[in-house]
């Protein structure tokens, strides 16, 4: 099964994805590099296939509560909070 994993890193209201890292924890680690970056207030780590995705939780820094996770229309994730 082939899938992508992405980060998609946040601030007030922009989202930016990253694609094409070959593990999570080397999307977990763009994220964490990305969040000392002024404006920067957490990162989602994804895994997509042609179907579906999944939130990784497990890997992201993301609000405790009052956060969601989308999939855009041309193909990016927006991350409100």
């Amino acid at each position: 099964m082939q899938f992508d994993i992405i980060c998609a890193y946040f601030g007030q209201d922009w989202t930016i994805t990253t694609r094409g890292f070959n593990t999570l924890k080397d999307a977990e680690r763009h994220g964490c590099e990305m969040m000392p970056s002024p404006g920067v207030f957490g990162f989602a780590v994804i895994k997509e296939c042609k179907d579906w995705w999944q939130l990784r939780d497990d890997h992201s820094i993301l609000p405790t509560n009052g956060y969601n996770v989308a999939l855009k229309e041309n193909n990016t994730y927006q991350v409100t909070f």
